[in-house]
Order: structure tokens, then sequence, then C-alpha cells
């Protein structure tokens, strides 16, 4: 597999990555000996919310001493995870379509790729137990929501097009939260626990996605 023009891609961030071109796409518009159509691919539009943060007193009394609150800790958990996305949504879509040989372009494609994702994530308590010096919280992060691609021409005439309720899914990443008596730091899971979770999420939904992106079937649709 052939992750060097992916990891390029990557590191230049999700809108460069959208925006850019593989050396093959700047040779030719079409691509490789057997004409695979040029893909555009518009940056994920995504809506979210998350669970507010709990746990670093620290930090929220820092900031409520600078005039802020939970809900700029809100915000910036929002702008973690949605970059997360878009990483993981660069890497894996990417990395399948450098597989297919598809040459992308930064604008004005023969086929365009646009996506949306609604996206709600959700804790789950289960236990709360007194340990000794600390209390230990567990639960799950689960996801709810509706994730949106369209394929369509240069013209803007939708050819293929799928929503996925992400509930069905059923992602579900353990978390715990470990709080102590004497005021030291405590010790969350709950981020990577969703970040785990958004990982998954986008694994399946480029799967989902894979049998209208496959070179072949790209061809069909320019054909249209």
């Amino acid at each position: 597999m052939r992750t060097h023009g992916i990891r390029r891609l990557i590191a230049a961030g999700i809108v460069s990555l959208a925006l850019s071109t593989n050396t093959n796409a700047q040779n030719s518009f079409w691509g490789g000996d057997d004409h695979t159509p040029s893909l555009a691919i518009v940056p994920t539009e995504i809506q979210l919310d998350v669970p507010m943060p709990v746990g670093d007193m620290q930090l929220m009394l820092a900031l409520a001493s600078n005039g802020g609150g939970l809900a700029d800790l809100k915000q910036d958990a929002i702008r973690n995870y949605t970059q997360h996305i878009h990483s993981e949504m660069a890497r894996v879509l990417y990395e399948y379509l450098d597989d297919e040989e598809v040459p992308l372009v930064a604008e004005n494609g023969l086929l365009q790729l646009q996506n949306n994702l609604n996206l709600k994530v959700i804790k789950h308590l289960s236990a709360m137990k007194p340990r000794g010096d600390h209390d230990l919280e567990q639960g799950t992060v689960t996801l709810q929501g509706e994730f949106r691609y369209i394929l369509s021409n240069r013209s803007g005439t939708a050819l293929r097009e799928q929503r996925i309720t992400i509930g069905d899914m059923n992602i579900n990443e353990k978390y715990q939260v470990r709080t102590y008596h004497d005021n030291r730091a405590s010790e969350d899971s709950t981020e990577a626990a969703i970040k785990q979770a958004l990982t998954e999420m986008v694994e399946e939904l480029v799967e989902a996605m894979e049998d209208n992106l496959e070179a072949d079937e790209l061809r069909d649709m320019a054909a249209l």
C-alpha cells in the first residue's frame, strides 16, 4: 500500500488535503492509462455536540479567573474532536483513493465528493465507586447522528447519494475517571475513548462509501 502521498497530505492538514493534487493528477487530468476520472473532495461539514468536559478543576479555575468558563472548555473540546475527525477522514479516505489510483484535483474535477456529518457524542455513566484515596467513575461513550455524502458531476448533478445513521454502527468505547480526594489532577480517559470512537466511526463511514469510490464505479459515473 502506498502511504507516502497520504502522509504528505495529512501533514498539510485537511483543507490542503482536499485541495491538493497527487503527481498523477498534475500530469494528466484523467490520471493513469485506464482513464480514471479526476475527483475533487470538499472538506467534511461537521456539526458536533460533545459532553461537557469535567474533572480538571485547576483549568476551570484558571478560565474563571480570566472571564471564561465551562462553555469555553466545551468549545475547545469541539474544536479538538472536529480536527480529529477531519484528520482521520483524510487518512482513511485518501488511503483508499490512493489504492484505487484516483487522481485528486484542487477544483473542477470531473467528479466531486461532498459530505456532511451531524454528530452527538454521549457519555453513559455505569458506575461510581469510592476507592481509597479516589473516586472511580466508569462508563461508555456512544455516538448518534447522521452522515450524508453526494458524488456529483461537474454540472452539479448528483450521481450517487447515501445517508448513514451513526447509531446503527453501535460504536461503544469504555472510559473511566479517577478523581483524587487530595486535589491531585484527575486521571480521565474520556478524551481517548471519544477519539477512538470517532476513528472507528470514520473507518466504517469510508467502508460504506467504498463501493461508490472504486475506480471502475467512478469511470461508470463519469460516463453518465
